[in-house]
């Protein structure tokens, strides 16, 4: 859980899942939350503009609506960031 220090949230574009019919209107990428805190989030902003390969878990968020809980977006909770270096690229 962030705890007040630096925290960055970004997005991944993952490619929108298929079920069914495709539709005219459907958008086939859909962009997905990355969050960072703390080390991660200052490496994220250094490494800004670069390819990087990010491990992390997914999370669904909550919201209430009239008292009731209900399905909120699907997060990628950083805990792991390697660039291109890190990686012998």
């Amino acid at each position: 859980m962030p705890d007040g220090s630096l925290a960055i949230v970004a997005s991944l574009i993952v490619e929108r899942p298929h079920l069914g019919q495709k539709r005219a209107t459907m958008i086939d990428e859909q962009p997905m939350p990355l969050r960072a805190e703390g080390e991660y989030a200052e490496k994220l902003l250094k490494l800004e503009g670069k390819v990087i390969h990010v491990q992390g878990e997914l999370r669904r968020r909550y919201y209430s609506r009239d008292g009731q809980q209900r399905w909120g977006q699907v997060e990628v909770w950083v805990n792991d960031i390697s660039d291109s270096e890190d990686l012998g690229e």
